[in-house]
């Protein structure tokens, strides 16, 4: 039995190891650079908040987040429930790695979207001029502007409010609603860090893997219906790049940490992150990009 195990462990280990090559992981990488954050080096005020629609939407910045709670930053995420107890009890142990808090808006999707039915594909782009007759706004943007507030981040951490990475209307629609409070001065951070990805990225990982994918699957494609819906090239240009390689152990250990069906999805956006080691991973997605926005002065 001891032997069985360590052959289990050993071709456990082969799997990881071996599983994707590193020129098959590299087609992916960014090919990039940009200039190395320092505003999160510096701050004397350790606080970061995580504004997001969905509980893996910190995939892209989940290494990040993992460095500055080794710093001392105190980090709170606010985000939907899944309306799933499983999902949500998922996401409770995952972010363990770089939270302290996380807080649940508790509308569950049949609620929060109003014209919600089996005939929706919750996921795909809809006009920004929409959001109000297919969204509870007054109640979401309530309970966010409270929460931010209470907590008083000194940066905010959310996706981008384009196209909320692939095009998902509640990215869009939280995104947009912390970008324009942020603007219009309704809360006060510091800076708010949009994540998002270089452009050879969007082209390899989004434009070609992903449109594949959905072509072989017969699902619509979100991200290229978001590009044409909001008259886009992709996502916006990063302003900084910040290295985490030395968390490459905890974020992968968060991307894992996720139910099944989330991992599949996470792995539409973050290539073959289960079937490689998370050293050899993450020596070649080794950065992490983000769009970086100051306060406006009025």
């Amino acid at each position: 039995m001891k032997r069985l195990n360590i052959i289990l462990l050993f071709f456990s280990f082969y799997l990881f190891s071996c599983g994707v090559s590193i020129k098959k992981l590299n087609k992916y990488a960014a090919i990039e650079v940009y200039p190395e954050d320092e505003f999160l080096k510096i701050s004397t005020s350790k606080k970061a908040m995580i504004v997001v629609a969905h509980d893996d939407d910190p995939a892209a910045m989940s290494g990040t987040l993992t460095m500055l709670k080794k710093q001392g930053w105190k980090i709170k995420q606010l985000c939907f429930t899944s309306g799933n107890q499983s999902r949500d009890s998922a996401m409770l142990i995952a972010s363990k790695i770089f939270l302290n808090e996380i807080e649940f808006i508790n509308i569950p999707p049949q609620m929060r979207r109003l014209d919600f039915d089996s005939s929706i594909i919750p996921y795909m782009p809809i006009p920004k001029s929409e959001f109000s007759s297919k969204f509870d706004l007054e109640k979401i943007h309530s309970i966010v502007l409270t929460k931010i507030n209470e907590f008083a981040p000194t940066v905010i951490f959310t996706l981008d409010n384009e196209m909320g990475g692939y095009g998902h209307p509640e990215h869009v629609l939280l995104s947009e609603f912390v970008f324009n409070a942020f603007k219009n001065n309704q809360i006060n951070p510091e800076r708010l860090y949009q994540s998002v990805y270089t452009n050879s990225m969007e082209d390899k990982i989004l434009k070609d893997r992903l449109t594949n994918q959905m072509k072989k699957w017969g699902f619509p494609n979100s991200y290229m219906s978001a590009l044409k819906m909001y008259k886009l090239d992709g996502m916006p240009e990063p302003d900084v790049q910040i290295n985490i390689e030395s968390c490459a152990e905890e974020k992968m250990r968060y991307l894992r940490t996720f139910n099944e069906r989330e991992r599949k999805t996470i792995g539409f956006y973050v290539p073959y992150f289960e079937k490689s080691n998370a050293k050899k991973y993450f020596s070649v997605f080794n950065r992490e990009f983000f769009r970086v926005l100051k306060p406006s002065i009025n």
